[in-house]
Order: structure tokens, then sequence, then C-alpha cells
């Protein structure tokens, strides 16, 4: 017989279709070709470590550094951290527990949305019924009737920028407005360019002496210059009053660090708003981005 005929290749063996502990695996080893019993066969860390760093974690070589965001109150990595880090529990943990807070926000606001929107049909319904009540008291012959104010006497408001500014008059302008004070009264005006909001008058649902929270978040850059506000720029309130009057109820400088022009105002003011009054504001060196919250308080 020839040698070749007694050749038999991998491919001749039968199938097996399960491996018992019995069983014995062949394997090739520094001293030879051995078998082992598959019940020996272990496979760890010790013997696997080359694969799973190299091909599957990619951990990079060398000194590896992690960085972080803080992210409502969570620390997640960030795209500074070094490539490959062959990352531990405590790192990852900040992102698993922000996947838990997430999805119960989700979920508590999915079972809130049917009451907000049972809530809003319902302020549509009141608007409706106020409406029809305030036309009857209107067109009823009884005089004490006839003069009742149905109102809300708030005027609140949320305006953003960016922002356009007037060198001329230092008026400060708005583009973008988030909540219309008509939403809240209709009396209330407001214009953005330049920024005015202007308060109703006696009989239109306004109560004289309210007292409203002004907030504001502003930036923007300076210029080196001679004028004090140049570097910081400069936030100005005035109340302008129905009998032609204007005081200035508020003033805020920018703070600005010394090699740099770049500036912040953050600012909170109580205003007393008196009927017919209007506010509006000035800033020195227009900033480039901000918020404007207007809230009555009392």
């Amino acid at each position: 017989m020839a040698i070749e005929d007694e050749i038999i290749n991998i491919s001749d063996i039968d199938v097996g279709t399960e491996i018992l502990n019995s069983d014995k695996l062949l394997i090739e080893t520094s001293n030879g070709t051995k078998m082992v019993a598959f019940k020996d066969f272990v496979v760890g860390p010790d013997n696997i470590s080359s694969v799973r760093q190299s091909q599957i974690e990619g951990n990079a070589e060398g000194e590896a550094n992690t960085f972080y965001n803080v992210i409502t109150g969570f620390q997640i990595l960030n795209d500074s951290t070094t490539p490959g880090l062959n990352t531990q529990y405590d790192q990852i943990s900040g992102s698993i527990e922000l996947g838990k807070f997430n999805y119960n926000a989700i979920a508590n606001l999915a079972s809130v949305s049917a009451d907000i929107a049972s809530n809003g049909a319902a302020v549509d319904e009141l608007r409706v019924v106020l409406d029809n009540l305030a036309s009857v008291l209107e067109a009823t012959e009884n005089s004490v009737l006839s003069n009742i104010t149905l109102s809300t006497s708030a005027c609140n408001a949320i305006v953003n920028g960016p922002f356009k500014g007037n060198k001329r008059s230092s008026a400060l302008s708005f583009t973008t407005v988030e909540l219309n004070p008509s939403t809240t009264n209709p009396n209330c005006t407001l214009t953005l360019d330049p920024f005015k909001i202007t308060f109703p008058s006696a009989g239109e649902g306004f109560v004289d002496g309210s007292r409203y929270m002004i907030t504001g978040q502003f930036t923007g850059t300076g210029i080196h210059g001679r004028q004090r506000y140049a570097r910081t720029g400069l936030l100005t309130i005035y109340r302008d009053k129905s009998d032609g009057s204007s005081e200035e109820v508020y003033k805020k400088e920018g703070v600005s660090t010394s090699t740099s022009t770049h500036f912040t105002i953050d600012f909170n003011a109580v205003v007393r708003i008196n009927l017919g009054d209007t506010l509006r504001f000035t800033f020195a060196y227009t900033p480039k981005s901000g918020k404007l919250d207007i809230f009555k308080i009392s």
C-alpha cells in the first residue's frame, strides 16, 4: 500500500456533536504534542490576556489618563480620556447611574403627560369661560356689575439673544421671545427692538405697586479702551412712569479678567411696578448672548 493511501485529512474525521469531560484535546506545547482531558481545559485571564488587551480592548500603551464632565451630578468620561483605556467600573459608574436617572425621569414624564394635557385643556376652557363672563358683565345694565374687572395681574416675560445694540442710545434689543407678557395679561405690550415692556393702565387688570423679579445672564466681549466700562460692559434698568418721568432702578457692571475682555453679567433685581409703567434697558458695549426673565412675585 502506498504511503499516500494511509494519509488521513482532518476533514475525513467524523464530526462530533458534544464534548464530554472524559474527552481529550490534542495540544502543541513547547515540550511536544500532548493530550489534555477536557475537564482540565481552563480559559482564564492568564492565558488570554494578550488577546483581550491588544485585540479586543485595544488598551493604550504607557500611562493612561481619565478626564470627566459632571452631568446632573454624575462624573462622565469625556473624549479627552486616553483612547483604548482599560476602564474599571468606578470609571464608568457615572454613565451607568446617569442612564438610570434618565430612564426614571422619562418614565416619570410619561406618567404625568396625560395630566399635563388635561391641565392644558382645563386652562383653555377656563379662558373661554372668563372671556364669556367678562362679555356678560360689560353688557349688563347694572352699573356695579359692569365695572367689575376680571384680571390676572402678572405680565411675565422671557426674552433672549443674540442681541442687537444701538451705539447712539445704548438701548438693548433682543431677538427672541420665549414668553410674551400678553400671555399672562393681554394688556401688557412688548417690543424687542429696542426692548421695552409696558404694563397695563388703570382698569386693565393690573395691581398697582406690583413687585417683579428680574433676572438676567449676559456674556460679551468688550474692548481695551479708556472708558470705564469698555472691558466689562454695564447694564442699566430704567422705569419710565406714566407721567412722563423716568427713574433708574438698577445698575450692574460686568466681571472681566485682567487679561481678557470677555465679560459676564449675572444679576437679580426686584422692581416695584405701578400702573402704566414701562421698563427699558441700556447696555454699554452690547453683549453677544444671554437671557432675561421678568416674573411677578407679589
